[in-house]
Order: C-alpha cells, then sequence, then structure tokens
C-alpha cells in the first residue's frame, strides 16, 4: 500500500511561471505596484478584488483571494460584504448568491 499524499495545487501565477517565469514576475510586480499605489491598506484592496471576482463569476480566484484575506484574519463576514456591496451596482442578483455560495463554501472546509 503507497501512501498518497494530496498534493497542493499550483497557484495561477505559479502556473504561469512553468512558461514563462518573467510574465509571472512582471504580472506580481504589477499588482505589487497598484496594491501600493494609493492610501488603501491591502484588506480593502483585497476585498475590492473579491468584488470584482464576484462580478465576473472567477470562482477560483475568488476562492484563492478569500482564503487569504481568512488567512490573515479578515472576518468571514467582511468577504460576505464585499460581495453583497456589489449588488445592484455592477452585479446580478443570481451572481451575488452564487458568490455567496462561494464564501460558505470555504467556511464549510475550515
Amino acid at each position: 500500500m503507497t501512501d498518497k499524499k494530496k498534493s497542493t495545487p499550483l497557484t495561477p501565477v505559479e502556473y504561469l511561471a512553468q512558461y514563462s517565469s518573467e510574465a509571472a514576475t512582471s504580472f506580481q510586480s504589477l499588482r505589487n505596484a497598484v496594491l501600493n499605489a494609493g492610501p488603501l491598506d491591502i484588506e480593502t484592496c483585497e476585498l475590492i478584488t473579491l468584488g470584482a471576482f464576484a462580478t465576473t463569476g472567477a470562482e477560483t480566484s475568488f476562492k484563492t483571494h478569500a482564503k487569504r484575506l481568512l488567512k490573515a484574519g479578515t472576518p468571514i463576514e467582511a468577504l460576505r460584504q464585499a460581495v453583497m456591496v456589489t449588488f445592484a451596482a455592477t452585479t446580478t442578483f443570481s451572481s451575488v448568491i452564487t458568490a455567496l455560495h462561494w464564501v460558505d463554501d470555504l467556511k464549510e472546509s475550515e
């Protein structure tokens, strides 16, 4: 009997780096420059990013950033609020409900 360890999937940036380390490094540099370009703290920037991912339906990216926030100590209620703020501004009702389910998925996996 062999031990089969569950391997950690690559992040999108790690996956990109397999094909172009320069592109991955450039993406990270751009992201860091944007995050540090103004007075907003990282948590606020990440919550804005969650709203954008909810709007576009990007579940994998949403969950990656949501996990990062939860690990940093952001309350799960803040993630839910970030999703709901998009409602009636840029996001449809069904997209908000879907993204709230994504948050619930993360809570259940804790």
